[in-house]
């Protein structure tokens, strides 16, 4: 398409070639693969395969298609050279392009404006494989076009074009200027390619360079827009948009701000690498100098007779440098390492530092900075691997499962927090607390670290200790950390409540604040390693018998979850499903061996363990566990006797010790070789029943004293809170002839001692009320019967110190069955505090005294109204076999705590018989008799100010209590 004068004719139709990623502008080369099957269709129409020529001067119509990808705005093609090349060099540098087959019939798939193409070379690639391509083409950009419509799609797309010539004169002042800021911006850009060329290469891009240059020199101002812009780093939408410009003003006007903006990043880039290779030159000096040095050291050590070379020191100093690039340091922590190696490279090992700054970097080299354990979030495997190792404990489980289930909803969203919660565990020994800790970690799939902080005085054994320090170490926090090898760890900080306090050593407890505040322990600082390290991502589980020794300030850090203890069907669930398959596998007998009923573990734990956890019981068990492997022993011995006295009587008694040795011998071998344990035939399965049990472990240790120790009057049952548990308390009052005096024994606190008088204040304003004026038919004053005798309340266990205000209804119980004669109820116990006008005020450890009382046998608890919502957390077969009582005045729980008198009549209790009194005396005397001891007269029953009450409780348990004291 080619006439004899060189003039190109292009046709209005032209078959329609499209390539991706790039754009062809006129007057440029380009370089393309075919292997698409209807591109190879069309090229094949040039093709003369018996010749292996093509027709020369062969048009097509060059169009780049659309990708989302590669058109959204401000997104860069693929770099390639930067710099002009002339026709030749670009030649032989253009990159292989493939074109690429049109979408049929899909006109919005291309970029209209396209470029006119002429072919200059075309050869044929071998085709030893089917995915190669089949054709190498050369074409050269002729003149711009537009497609109007696509003419046919098949063997091969044609398209009908319109051509497109540019609009302006070149001789225009403002054409001109811009050709000419064109030119001198594109000198300016080739200069900055010059400079940051190799050495290697200076020569030949300096030629490059100057052909360059003359070709600017004489190009035409259209053309010379659109060599620079094929040349130019910039996305297929800006050359697009150049190539779809006609308008040679604005064509230049938009070349000049890609050729600026190609000038800027190239000094920009030219700026890097200077001073990157700045950086390499400073490297290599001082490699230089540190192999000057290593030199000298090796001189100085053969003249001091040390032998040559520090290899051993180099190789360690080597093997720390690859530690601290493999613990991935955080950017901060990176520094101060290097830092630090620095310093031990230029050192001396026999220095004294030497040995300080190595262990140092060591420590940071071992700690995981950025080592995390994978959670396993699953729920479900999470409460079967809890319910596996832990029987009840419902809170504690509630709990993890709760953080679990957060951290799976945190997973996919990066705004979530990633702080695990802080748990304190505190309830009394043996219920749990430690082995928790691990079967949490085991749940969630996390290392387990345990810190033991019971007796720990000094401070550093939490921040560690200064470097300054003769062997200074990290603190017992990094240290856990370190054994763990994972940055989020389940912690568990046993025995919080047993930290010790030092005035020379600091406060162990206020140390820890910082590690259980999620707000602060992301950044917690070891003084040791003196740089933070993030604990956030730890879950902290601590544990404590008592919260009253624990700061403030540190039990508000946690999140505490109570374990008051187990009940005794809990116990037995316990017993059987963890505590006797693990005493029988460390005793190495099985279930063919020894069996529990039933009624030997509930023997077990209601006579011989009397205690919250089962500690004890575990103990016991062992103890039944070790009796009977003692008979499987003596049953597998009778075995091996029997095979002894054969082999003697078999080979005559003059080889027996030879046969006696070798029989031993072989046992030896069977038990290595762990071999079935033959045991003798008369051997039959131990049956552990309440004889064995008795047999074994001797007369029960606890028996039931409720019934021996409520059987006289004066003795109420209390409960207690302790720090191993709930306790029944018995109270004891006695009264005997002597000048009214009030003896408190039992080693009672001060709060304690307030309870009893404000309990006998109590009664002796309420005598009338509580019906003690009238026994055996006759009225007596009592007031003056007090008077004249001496009140001795007893708390058994003298040498427990006790204290605490919930005894109160058990003090007034105790007092008022001393004055009355009357026991109280056996099977009753009671727990709350009084005031002197009769209310009971709630109490705290309900659930603690409510299972120690249900162990202790008793069968009716009488508590506090304001304790109901106590009961709740009782478990629920506990409270089915108990009667809970809920009062708000002592009168009703004299009420529960009494038998009802069907008679009406109370006989003179022995002290009032003995003490020597009128039954008629004048009241005003015993009023002022009684106020010599700082008792306050009661007020008359019948005045205005106290309406009509019931004469007797205890006479009428049925009657009305009295209203003002409601």
């Amino acid at each position: 398409m080619v006439d004899k004068s060189g003039t190109v004719n292009i046709p209005n139709e032209l078959s329609l070639l499209g390539i991706r990623k790039r754009i062809l502008f006129p007057g440029v080369l380009l370089r393309l693969t075919i292997g698409r099957p209807k591109s190879v269709r069309l090229v094949q129409d040039f093709w003369d395969g018996k010749n292996r020529t093509f027709k020369r001067g062969s048009l097509v119509f060059v169009c780049t298609i659309k990708q989302d990808d590669e058109i959204t705005k401000g997104k860069q093609a693929k770099k390639q050279s930067i710099g002009l090349l002339d026709e030749e060099s670009k030649d032989s540098a253009e990159t292989a392009m493939n074109a690429v087959e049109i979408p049929d019939g899909d006109k919005n798939s291309v970029y209209e404006v396209g470029t006119v193409a002429r072919i200059l070379q075309l050869s044929r690639v071998n085709n030893t494989d089917k995915q190669s391509f089949q054709f190498s083409m050369l074409v050269e950009g002729v003149q711009r076009a537009k497609m109007t419509e696509f003419l046919k799609v098949e063997p091969y797309c044609v398209a009908k074009i319109d051509l497109l010539n540019d609009v302006g004169d070149e001789s225009d002042t403002k054409i001109r200027a811009l050709a000419i800021n064109i030119k001198q911006t594109a000198k300016d850009l080739l200069e900055l390619q010059k400079n940051s060329a190799t050495a290697g290469s200076s020569s030949q891009i300096s030629l490059k360079t100057k052909e360059a240059i003359e070709r600017l020199e004489r190009a035409q101002p259209g053309r010379l827009a659109d060599m620079l812009c094929a040349s130019l780093d910039a996305s297929v939408e800006e050359k697009q948009h150049v190539l779809c410009e006609v308008d040679l003003k604005k064509r230049l006007q938009l070349a000049l701000e890609l050729l600026n903006r190609q000038v800027e990043v190239l000094r920009l880039t030219g700026k890097i690498q200077s001073q990157v290779e700045g950086k390499l030159k400073n490297s290599q000096r001082e490699y230089f100098l540190r192999q000057q040095l290593k030199a000298i050291n090796e001189e100085l050590g053969q003249l001091n007779g040390k032998g040559g070379g520090n290899g051993q020191e180099k190789d360690e100093i080597e093997a720390l440098e690859e530690a601290l690039e493999a613990a991935n340091l955080p950017e901060d922590i990176q520094h101060v390492a290097d830092r630090d190696l620095n310093r031990l490279k230029s050192m001396q090992p026999a220095q004294p530092e030497y040995s300080v700054i190595r262990t140092y970097l060591e420590w940071i080299a071992d700690l995981p900075w950025s080592k995390s354990s994978t959670d396993n979030l699953d729920i479900q495997n999470a409460r079967d691997q809890l319910d596996h190792d832990h029987h009840a404990l419902d809170k504690v489980k509630k709990r993890i499962v709760e953080f679990l289930a957060v951290r799976s909803l945190q997973r996919g969203n990066r705004k979530g927090g990633g702080a695990g919660p802080i748990l304190c565990l505190v309830g009394p020994p043996g219920v749990g607390k430690t082995s928790l800790g691990r079967s949490v970690a085991k749940a969630i799939g996390r290392k387990f670290a345990r810190m033991a902080l019971g007796g720990v005085r000094d401070e550093a054994e939490i921040r560690g200790h200064r470097r300054t320090y003769i062997g200074a170490m990290p603190g017992t926090v990094i240290q856990c950390l370190k054994k763990a090898g994972t940055n989020n760890p389940v912690m568990l900080l046993d025995e919080v409540d047993k930290l010790g306090r030092d005035m020379r050593q600091g406060d162990p407890g206020s140390a820890l604040l910082e590690v259980l505040d999620p707000e602060q322990n992301n950044t917690f600082t070891d003084h040791y390693l003196n740089v933070p390290f993030d604990l956030s991502k730890t879950l902290f589980i601590a544990t404590a018998n008592s919260l009253d020794t624990i700061p403030g300030p540190l039990l508000d850090r946690m999140e505490v979850i109570q374990l008051p203890g187990y009940t005794m069907a809990e116990k037995a669930q316990i017993a059987t499903r963890h505590l006797i398959p693990k005493q029988m596998e460390r005793h190495a007998v099985n279930q063919d061996h020894v069996m529990f009923t039933p009624k030997a573990i509930d023997l077990v734990i209601s006579g011989y363990t009397r205690e919250a956890g089962v500690r004890n019981l575990d103990r016991e068990i062992a103890s039944l566990c070790r009796y009977a492997a003692v008979k499987v022993a003596e049953s597998r011995d009778l075995v091996i006797s029997k095979k002894i006295i054969e082999l003697d009587d078999g080979l005559g008694m003059g080889s027996a010790v030879v046969n006696v040795a070798d029989a031993e011998e072989d046992t030896v071998e069977e038990n290595e070789e762990e071999t079935p344990l033959v045991l003798h035939e008369s051997f039959k399965c131990l049956v552990v029943d309440e004889e064995v049990v008795g047999k074994v472990l001797g007369p029960a240790k606890y028996e039931s004293e409720l019934a021996q120790r409520t059987a006289v009057p004066g003795v109420a049952t209390g409960m207690a809170w302790t720090r191993v548990g709930g306790e029944i308390l018995f109270v004891e009052a006695s009264l005997h002839r002597g000048s009214g005096r009030l003896q408190l024994t039992g080693q009672l606190g001060s709060v304690m001692e307030e309870s009893v008088r404000a309990a006998l204040s109590f009664v002796r304003s309420n005598l009338e009320v509580l019906g003690l004026s009238e026994f055996g038919g006759k009225a007596y004053d009592l007031q003056e019967a007090i008077g004249r005798a001496d009140l001795h309340v007893h708390f058994p266990a003298g040498g427990v110190p006790k204290d605490g205000p919930s005894a109160g209804i058990a003090i007034t119980a105790a007092i008022v069955s001393a004055l009355s004669g009357v026991c109280v109820r056996p099977d009753t116990a009671c727990t709350g505090e009084i005031t002197l006008r009769g209310l009971v005020l709630p109490v705290g450890g309900i659930k603690e005294k409510v299972l120690a009382a249900h162990r202790a046998g008793v069968k009716r608890i009488v508590l506090p109204e304001r304790n109901k919502k106590d009961v709740l957390d009782i478990p629920e077969d506990v409270r089915n076999e108990l009667e809970l009582i809920h009062v708000r005045h002592i009168l009703e729980a004299m009420n529960e705590l009494f038998e009802k008198n069907t008679t009406g009549v109370h006989e003179v209790p022995l002290w009032l018989a003995d003490t020597p009194l009128s039954t008629k005396k004048n009241k005003e005397k015993s009023s002022a008799d009684f106020s010599k001891g700082g008792i306050i007269p009661p007020a008359n029953p019948q005045s205005p100010s106290n309406p009509p009450v019931a004469k007797s409780v205890l006479k009428d348990l049925c009657g009305p209590i009295l209203p003002s004291l409601l």
